[in-house]
């Protein structure tokens, strides 16, 4: 069988191009034929943060630039935003360099690879959202023959409830899916509500593949660097204040993994971070302290300590959902930072709850093994492969449930 994955794979996001990597590994690990497929998609409005909008992030910047001043400014903006985000965009490059890839599509001729593949993959990842992007109804697999099989590996909706005006096409094409697989609950019970059908519930692709097998990419020896590694998605100053204070209490320096441009940090930084190097750091880090669900994800494979926020303002967003999900997966809610905020308008505090336990890894790698033989059972069958040793061998779960 051949087949065919359509997911974000060209966005220099490191969960993203990661989730990519491990999807496809998998499937091929499964004994298939892959493909990423590479479309081009025409006026993506890019959902990850920090490629676009470089004039609005600027404006932003600009009045709020901490102890800087102008000179100190405009040389800060031209080596960390201009020339360090093209080193790092040709790292992201470099590592797709990994992928298996169709030729080239876009939307105007996307439909013509449709006797290339038996099966066609939509996921994982947000292939689904149309809140900040545009609909792409080719992520629903619009262009796909009714001949061929359509399924869905972890996509994520990544909103809580589909517009009016796109309801009756995501009814009509996810009707037509004949596997639907989704990464967080709350995208099974939308999917319930639009097709009245159950779906899977299954892992991220990036904790189907083991912590060895992720080794494998890096080729250096893990080792646990004394440092607090700090992830933002999006800054968050709560989020470093917080990290400062558990620096503070574990007596571990702290590195950042993306510099926010207009703050001026006292802490360590790296600005040239590409997927492998954070792979790296995620790994070898003593503790983890992010806002990203990759973060947590890999955290949780790489058997780290980690803590993490929520922003505010998503707090009742799907970003609160998928984070929340996979915390409650592994029994893992105690590593949400709780704050309250206290204070007047001239001074204002924040006060963390969090809990100072290590987290038990031998409970959460049963679980996590329970659930990898669950999604890669679930994924074989979509791909029609029966008793494949990447599932009965490398998981070594038969054995344990005996």
């Amino acid at each position: 069988m051949k087949v065919g994955i359509i997911t974000f794979h060209k966005v220099n996001n490191y969960g993203a191009v990661l989730q990519a990597y491990a999807l496809q590994k998998t499937v091929k690990g499964l004994g298939c034929d892959c493909d990423i497929i590479d479309y081009n998609r025409k006026n993506l409005r890019d959902i990850y943060l920090w490629q676009k909008n470089k004039i609005k992030c600027l404006l932003r910047a600009a009045p709020d630039r901490q102890g800087y001043s102008n000179l100190e400014f405009i040389r800060m903006v031209l080596t960390t935003f201009f020339f360090n985000r093209k080193a790092v965009a040709a790292k992201f490059n470099t590592f797709r360099k990994r992928y298996d890839l169709s030729r080239m599509v876009t939307s105007d001729n996307i439909k013509y690879i449709n006797n290339e593949y038996d099966l066609f993959i939509s996921g994982s990842d947000q292939v689904w959202n149309c809140g900040r992007v545009i609909l792409d109804k080719n992520y629903l697999l619009d262009f796909v023959a009714e001949s061929k099989k359509k399924g869905s590996y972890a996509a994520s909706f990544g909103i809580k409830e589909i517009p009016d005006k796109y309801l009756r096409e995501y009814k009509r094409l996810l009707a037509d899916f004949r596997y639907l697989s989704v990464r967080e609950t709350a995208g099974a019970d939308l999917l319930s509500k639009l097709v009245h059908r159950e779906a899977k519930v299954v892992l991220d692709p990036t904790l189907l593949l083991r912590k060895e097998e992720w080794s494998e990419l890096m080729g250096v020896k893990s080792n646990t660097d004394n440092v607090i590694i700090v992830y933002m998605l999006e800054y968050s100053e709560s989020l470093l204040q917080f990290a400062r204070e558990l620096s503070e209490k574990v007596n571990c320096p702290i590195r950042l993994l993306n510099k926010p441009l207009h703050r001026n940090i006292k802490e360590n930084y790296r600005v040239d971070v590409g997927p492998v190097e954070w792979l790296t750091e995620i790994r070898n880090g003593k503790y983890i302290v992010t806002n990203s669900f990759h973060g947590v994800a890999f955290s949780i494979n790489f058997n780290r300590n980690f803590y993490v926020e929520i922003a505010e303002e998503r707090i009742r967003g799907a970003m609160s959902s998928r984070i929340e999900h996979i915390l409650h997966t592994f029994g893992l809610e105690d590593r949400l930072i709780q704050k309250k905020k206290y204070g007047n308008s001239k001074k204002k505090y924040v006060k963390f709850n969090y809990s100072s336990a290590e987290i038990d890894f031998n409970k959460v790698n049963r679980k996590l093994d329970k659930l990898r033989y669950e999604s890669m059972d679930y994924l074989s069958n979509m791909l029609s492969v029966k008793d494949n040793k990447m599932i009965t061998n490398s998981l070594d779960y038969k054995k344990k449930i005996g």
